[in-house]
């Protein structure tokens, strides 16, 4: 016999088993409603349990890392900052004694809504400015001529 005439002869004989399982003996009927059910929300809230002990154990060793490498990134500033101090001849921190420039330019001072804008809105009150005496004697007596 030729594989194409076995073919021919088994195949209405497995469908017609297929059909008569799938139909008869209702599996088809199950699988569906097994579908149907898995589509279906589901309406419970999943319990939340209390963490165990190795998560938390687990969460205190990841701080104590995290610690340990927040340290270790200072201790590395730090000496980045001395080696640069070093590297420029300063043997102290080159802005020990010295105090922040007061009314600086700020967000704030650009605002044109708080009440403050102008040529000198982000200058310190007291802040001397720059010496202007010594201009008149740039210009000598030819001053008029050069207005």
């Amino acid at each position: 016999m030729k594989k194409s005439q076995l073919k021919a002869t088994l195949r209405p004989i497995v469908k017609e088993c297929i059909t008569e399982i799938l139909l008869e003996q209702g599996l088809l009927s199950n699988i569906i409603s097994e579908v149907v059910k898995g589509l279906q929300p589901i309406h419970t809230q999943p319990s939340v349990a209390a963490p165990s002990k190795q998560l938390v154990f687990q969460q205190q060793q990841l701080e104590e890392q995290r610690m340990q490498l927040e340290t270790d990134r200072q201790r590395q500033l730090k000496e980045q900052k001395r080696k640069l101090l070093d590297a420029a001849g300063f043997k102290t921190d080159v802005f020990a004694n010295t105090e922040p420039i007061q009314g600086g330019i700020t967000t704030e001072s650009k605002d044109p809504s708080n009440g403050q804008s102008g040529a000198l809105s982000g200058v310190a009150p007291n802040d001397p400015g720059v010496d202007i005496t010594g201009i008149m004697a740039l210009g000598g007596r030819d001053w008029s001529k050069m207005i």
